[in-house]
């Protein structure tokens, strides 16, 4: 077995803390996490960074990622179909309009989370939220 550690960054919130992952480089498998010496942890980490690394080595999750955007053509029960993004994001726009236009805008929530592609995105989400549907239903996991 060949151990190798390698500093990473935690990837469940927007902390940005320092971890070290012990990697058996033979297996490709992380062995265990522990909290590196970084600005904002300060050689500490969360439950969820100290054991929440796991997933990555579960194969299931990882080869279980969708490559295309899906949709019920047939309505509720139907199976999934590929479709291709411009057909997904008229379907979408589709729904949320009409479900505006029954329902009123504040039928409608996004969330965001610091878990994803970052600030930039989840301002966008808001200001979509506010500006484009009208409704100030917005939630972020941060509060938690």
């Amino acid at each position: 077995m060949t151990i190798k550690q390698i500093q990473s960054t935690c990837a469940y919130c927007g902390a940005g803390c320092q971890i070290l992952f012990t990697v058996d480089t033979e297996k490709n498998k992380i062995l265990e996490a522990e909290p590196a010496n970084g600005r904002t942890n300060e050689g500490t980490l969360c439950l969820k960074g100290h054991y929440g690394w796991d997933y990555l080595n579960d194969p299931q999750i990882l080869s279980k990622r969708l490559t295309k955007p899906m949709i019920r053509k047939g309505g509720k029960g139907s199976p999934l179909e590929e479709v291709e993004w411009d057909e997904a994001i008229s379907y979408v726009a589709k729904k949320l309009s009409d479900t505006k236009a029954k329902y009123g805008p504040d039928s409608i929530m996004c969330t965001g989370s610091a878990r994803g592609s970052g600030n930039e995105a989840n301002y966008v989400m808001q200001k979509f939220a506010r500006a484009a549907i009208g409704t100030n239903n917005v939630d972020h996991c941060a509060r938690i």
